[in-house]
Order: C-alpha cells, then sequence, then structure tokens
C-alpha cells in the first residue's frame, strides 16, 4: 500500500476542521495545520501503543513503527556492561542478551535478564539467588533513561550481544510544497529548513483517519468547553471507532 502523502492529511484535516465549525469556515496557515496534524499523531500513537499488548488489532497498524532484533551499543564498565538505547526509541518491547564465559570456552548462552528496580538492585546483586550466574543463565539488569545497565559484578559472564525489539519515534509529515509564496522559508520546530514535503508514516488509513479527527479537534479554535473537548478526544480515541 503506497504511504498517505502530507498533502492528503492536511486535505482531509482543514474539511474535518471546517465541519466542526458552525457557519463556516476558518483560513490557518500551512505550518500551522502541520503543527496540529503532528500532535495529533503523536496522541494517537501514544495512546495506541498503550493498548497494543492486548489488542492484536492494533499491535498489527502499528508494524512499521516497529524495529526488530536491534543491536545495542554496549560500553564494559567496572561490573557492568551499558546498552545505549538508539535516539528513536519510543518504547521498548522486548530484550535479549547473547552471553559467553570466560571461564568456559566456546559455550555461548542467549539470557533475557530480569529487569530490577533501582532501589532493589543492591539487594539484588549481593543475592546468591538473585545476581548474575552463568550456569543457572541468570542476570540483572536496570534501565536508565538513555539505556540499560547489566550487571555481572564478579562472574564470569561477558556479555557480547544485547539486542531488543522497540516501537520508534514517528517522523513528523511536512508540506513545504503547500506555500503560497516561494520566498517564504518553510521551518520546523528545531529552526531546520525544510524543503521536501515528508509524507505519514503508517499506510494504514485506520491510524490517518483517527489522527486527522484529532487534529481538526484540536484546530477547532470555537471549542471553549474544555471537558467537552475531552471528552470528543476520548471517544475519537475508542478503538471501535473505525469511521
Amino acid at each position: 500500500m503506497p504511504k498517505i502523502s502530507a498533502r492528503k492529511l492536511i486535505y482531509d484535516t482543514a474539511r474535518k476542521s471546517n465541519a466542526l465549525i458552525s457557519g463556516g469556515s476558518q483560513n490557518i496557515r500551512v505550518i500551522d495545520m502541520v503543527a496540529a496534524i503532528n500532535d495529533a499523531y503523536e496522541i494517537v500513537v501514544e495512546n495506541n501503543i498503550k493498548l497494543a499488548d492486548t489488542n492484536s488489532f492494533i499491535r498489527e497498524n502499528l508494524r512499521k513503527l516497529e524495529v526488530k532484533n536491534y543491536s545495542l551499543e554496549l560500553k564494559k564498565g567496572e561490573g557492568y556492561y551499558f546498552a545505549k538505547y538508539p535516539d528513536n526509541l519510543y518504547k521498548r518491547l522486548n530484550h535479549v542478551a547473547q552471553v559467553t564465559c570466560k571461564d568456559c570456552e566456546g559455550i555461548k548462552k542467549i539470557i533475557v535478564p530480569r529487569i530490577v528496580q533501582s532501589d532493589d538492585l543492591h539487594d539484588a546483586r549481593k543475592n546468591p539467588y538473585r545476581k548474575a550466574d552463568f550456569a543457572w543463565e541468570q542476570l540483572i539488569m536496570d534501565e536508565a533513561g538513555d539505556g540499560l545497565y547489566i550487571y555481572v559484578d564478579d562472574n564470569c559472564i561477558q556479555v557480547d550481544k544485547l539486542t531488543i525489539d522497540y516501537y520508534r519515534t514517528i517522523n513528523y509529515i511536512q508540506a513545504p510544497s503547500l506555500l503560497e509564496c516561494a520566498d517564504y522559508q518553510y521551518r520546523n520546530y528545531d529552526d531546520e529548513l525544510i524543503i521536501k514535503d515528508v509524507d505519514f508514516d503508517l499506510d494504514n488509513t485506520y491510524i490517518s483517519r483517527k489522527v486527522t479527527d484529532v487534529a481538526a479537534l484540536l484546530i477547532d479554535v470555537d471549542t471553549k468547553d474544555t471537558e467537552g473537548t475531552n471528552l470528543k478526544l476520548q471517544k475519537l480515541l475508542q478503538v471501535n471507532n473505525i469511521t
């Protein structure tokens, strides 16, 4: 299925936004329309990722955002390894380590490290039934904001590889081709000059409809009732609301 163009998303959002306003239409700058669509994209994807573990339909719609078997960059410290997250990580799904033992040449094992909370980490590293152990195929791990710490301490374990599956961050749409004035520069929120359109990441119409529905609601400047807007938003985000 071909990608959904940024132009189509903008057209659909403008149409839905005007339909929300009683008795007329509104003129919105292209760059503001794009910002609303990207905000809506974040809201819809965040909501759907929360539901994906228990809803196969949602999981299938997010496949294009999944990255499989990504090997993290490893750095060895004193008694631990640090595995740095990729810059585009949104949510880690699972992880697995490939390890060897310096005392057992030629033996490789695949271990799923067990994540422990930071306040329990000290006890876990000292507990003989919980700490790293090659024979018992045990590894403990702590999650930081930018990566994972795998603790081997004085065990013979050497971590050769740590791979993860994860949801990546979305790519924002852009539409400089819709600028009416050729002299006007199209810049994003980082003040980066954008010269080419960036189309929608996902190729399914279910997510794109959700995004344009939510974007139209965000653009509806006549909506003064915050509680009412939140109720509308929750209704739009319902999984069974496909149209």
